[in-house]
């Protein structure tokens, strides 16, 4: 087994403690890993990422090839297009939409939506909203991570468990905060998952899961059916396009006509 993840955003976002967090999963896991970083730019705006290559057996080296890995995940939308090159055939980019404007050409956010969401297989989610909604701004990229989580090689018991170690001196209000931050962003991958597989189109998955109020719980089976039928209906590319328009936060059990 081996399995390349490519964790990104700006100086400021959490990305190292992310991976740090992932790091420490994969040796409870029994697995094995070699990172390499990038953070001489740390300060807040600059970017910073880390590769972290995954494997049954020993890692021979650090970097991962152009086509090469499993997953992009990141904490910033135009740092997550950044890595595409390095992304396989069959690959998942897992981001925030939520833009850190850290340069001055820094591209229109319409232009930057359009080219990210054509991507086949993508959950974008609006970490931001979900942070607030966990109790705190500041777990933002654990909510990211919790986007990741199932598609990693191992189980996402194990992050939250190193959530639960990296925090607990914090108290118990940081560590509900984080734990209930990386539930909704699992909530949200799974659900914007079962709509891939469901055939709903990846640009309508794209505009419609940023804007689920996602609890710390899976979505119900039934609220995802009735979302899988209304996105396959033909009007569904009016209807995601309103909703991501509007940014107004919907329930998950609350499946808006146009």
């Amino acid at each position: 087994m081996n399995y390349d993840l490519v964790v990104c955003g700006v100086g400021g976002q959490g990305v190292l403690t992310m991976a740090g967090v992932i790091d420490h999963a994969i040796h409870d896991a029994g697995l094995q890993l070699k990172q390499s970083e990038v953070h001489g730019m740390a300060q807040r705006g600059g970017a910073v990422s880390a590769y972290v290559r995954i494997s049954d057996h020993a890692v021979a080296s650090d970097l991962i090839a152009q086509g090469g890995a499993s997953m992009v995940l990141s904490v910033e939308p135009m740092e997550a297009l950044r890595y595409t090159a390095l992304l396989d055939a069959e690959g998942w980019i897992v981001t925030d939409i939520t833009p850190m404007v850290n340069v001055d050409n820094y591209p229109p956010l319409d232009a930057l939506y359009k080219v990210l969401f054509s991507v086949p297989r993508l959950v974008a989610l609006d970490a931001a909203r979900l942070a607030q909604r966990a109790g705190s701004i500041k777990v933002q990229n654990t909510v990211v991570l919790g986007a990741a989580a199932m598609h990693l090689p191992f189980e996402s018991s194990l992050i939250e468990k190193q959530l639960e170690r990296l925090f607990h001196r914090k108290g118990e209000r940081i560590v509900k905060a984080n734990i209930n931050a990386f539930r909704m962003g699992d909530a949200a991958s799974r659900f914007a998952s079962v709509l891939v597989a469901a055939g709903v189109a990846s640009d309508i998955v794209a505009r419609v899961v940023p804007r689920i109020a996602f609890d710390p719980e899976p979505v119900a089976p039934a609220c995802v059916a009735a979302w899988c039928a209304r996105l396959l209906r033909p009007d569904a590319h009016v209807l995601a396009a309103q909703l991501f328009a509007s940014e107004d936060s919907v329930a998950t059990d609350a499946i808006p006509a146009l």
